[in-house]
Order: structure tokens, then C-alpha cells, then sequence
């Protein structure tokens, strides 16, 4: 079953990964994004990446940015705006891994709860996908709200708009725009 969710011209869609035994993760990933991609726009577009390695669509004008978690894929995609989107699933490495991605801030504001957590974490990499800009310092470069209640965050002191960050007991997903 196909989740999808409307944001003015941004389009998000979600699905779960079923993977048959013979199939490895990473073509279980393939497939269900490509179902993705057709089940939107059509058998006619097809997936390709740019150079840095940014997914981008042959066929259509459109903005993409691509998610996986262990067990579930969104895409989302838009004729207008530079997004990014990342879908996690909790697990136990988070709070260790987490100094590395957070300023001291950041981990101050978000770390009362894994909940928090997660979506911080979410949000660093979608603000990371939209910013197409490779090697960045999460750190450093990629600044969250402050409280995590905001809705915009900043990429290089450039303003990004977070335009959903959907929690669910299986996953948390987070979406975000570039605001010129």
C-alpha cells in the first residue's frame, strides 16, 4: 500500500520494503522506488543520478529526493522546489553516533527523548539532500531549530523550511524545502 500526502506542489509518498529471499536490501530498495516513482508520474520516467550522486528523473521536470529505512521507502517530489527527505527507523547506535551530526545546542534541545532524537537526526538529512551542496559539516553547517518547534532550519545560514516531520510508532520522517 501506497501512503501519499500533498504539500502544495510537493507530493510525498511511502511505502513499506517487502523483500523476497533471494532479493538483497539494496535491489528491494530499487524496485520499491522505482514502483514509487511509476505509480506517480508514470512508466515513462526513469531514475538516474547526477554526478555528486543526487537522484534526479529523465522524462520529467521534476525534483526528487529518495528515503529508505530498513523496512520502508518514500520519495518525494516537486516542479519547484529543491527538497530533501529522510525516513528512519529507531535504533540503539542513535545516541552514540549522535555527537558527530549535533552541535552541543542541538543535542541539548533534542535529546530529552529518542523521539526527539530521531527527528533531529531525520532532519540533518533531509536538510543535507535539499542543500545539494556535498561535504558539509552537520555540525557546523546544518543548523536545527531552536526549540525543535520551529519551522525552519538553516543550511549555510540559508533558510530551509521544514514542511513535515511525521512520527509514527514504526518510523519518523522528515521533509524540508529550500525557502528562495
Amino acid at each position: 500500500m501506497i501512503e501519499t500526502h500533498h504539500f502544495g506542489d510537493i507530493t510525498l509518498l511511502i511505502t513499506s520494503i517487502d523483500r523476497c529471499d533471494d532479493e538483497t536490501r539494496r535491489e528491494a530498495e530499487r524496485s520499491v522506488t522505482n514502483s514509487l516513482i511509476n505509480h506517480a508520474l508514470g512508466d515513462d520516467v526513469t531514475l538516474t543520478h547526477q554526478p555528486s550522486g543526487a537522484p534526479c528523473l529523465e522524462g520529467c521536470d521534476m525534483s526528487i529526493s529518495i528515503s529508505h529505512s530498513a523496512h520502508y521507502a518514500a520519495i518525494a517530489l516537486s516542479p519547484t522546489h529543491k527538497i530533501g527527505i529522510d525516513i528512519e527507523e529507531l535504533r540503539p547506535q542513535l545516541r552514540r553516533v549522535a555527537p558527530r551530526v549535533l552541535s552541543e545546542h542541538e543535542i541539548e534541545a533534542y535529546s530529552n527523548s529518542d523521539s526527539l532524537l530521531l527527528q533531529a537526526w531525520t532532519l540533518k538529512e533531509a536538510l543535507y539532500k535539499a542543500a545539494l551542496t556535498p561535504g558539509l559539516d552537520f555540525r557546523r553547517d546544518i543548523n536545527l531549530p531552536l526549540p525543535p518547534s520551529s519551522t525552519t532550519a538553516t543550511v549555510l545560514n540559508k533558510p530551509y523550511r521544514i514542511i513535515t516531520i511525521l512520527t509514527t510508532p514504526t518510523f519518523t520522517l522528515s521533509l524540508v524545502d529550500c525557502q528562495d
